[in-house]
């Protein structure tokens, strides 16, 4: 199973997945977000399956159990916005470095997820483990996941917003820790 660390999160991926952390590829860091791009990247592209059958995962990856610094506000409250911008950025990326990406697997992974017949976009969002605060109030995540379904319908009708206790029951071919 391969696994992928995102910060403190460790994505375990099922051996049918093939998946990669985009934002830290050769072609997004050196071509697709060179400067004066500045585009934004999804945290982890994974290709469940053979396309055209397989789907697409654009995954972003936001841990806020313990917090040292204050989040930034993108990180709060335009989180939903961010993730829909990070995800058509992605996407947009993923075309580019289907055709031009020197990094054979980056070439080949891009290009499986663009020739997926699915595309899925998840948050995975650890809630902050004290009480709920003006950052983070009752309902964080449920109200995130309402504005994100809103902007992200032309790609994903059904996005989803997990946490390491509701990822095995939601049906996608990981888990994390």
């Amino acid at each position: 199973m391969p696994t992928l660390q995102v910060d403190s999160l460790a994505f375990k991926f099922e051996p049918s997945v093939s998946a990669g952390i985009y934002d830290h590829w050769k072609h997004y860091t050196t071509v697709w977000n060179a400067p004066p791009g500045g585009q934004k990247a999804v945290d982890v592209v994974a290709v469940d399956g053979v396309p055209p059958q397989g789907t697409v995962w654009l995954i972003e990856a936001k841990d806020f159990r313990v917090i040292t610094n204050p989040p930034k506000p993108s990180n709060i409250a335009g989180l939903a916005p961010f993730v829909a911008d990070k995800a058509s950025h992605t996407l947009a990326g993923l075309a580019d470095a289907s055709n031009n990406a020197v990094v054979l697997g980056e070439k080949q992974l891009a290009t499986d997820a663009l020739a997926s017949a699915s595309r899925r976009i998840v948050l995975h969002l650890e809630p902050h483990t004290g009480a709920h605060t003006a950052l983070f109030p009752a309902g964080f995540a449920a109200s995130v996941l309402q504005k994100l379904r809103q902007l992200v319908k032309a790609i994903d009708a059904n996005p989803l917003v997990l946490n390491i206790a509701n990822t095995p029951i939601s049906g996608v071919p990981w888990t994390v820790s």
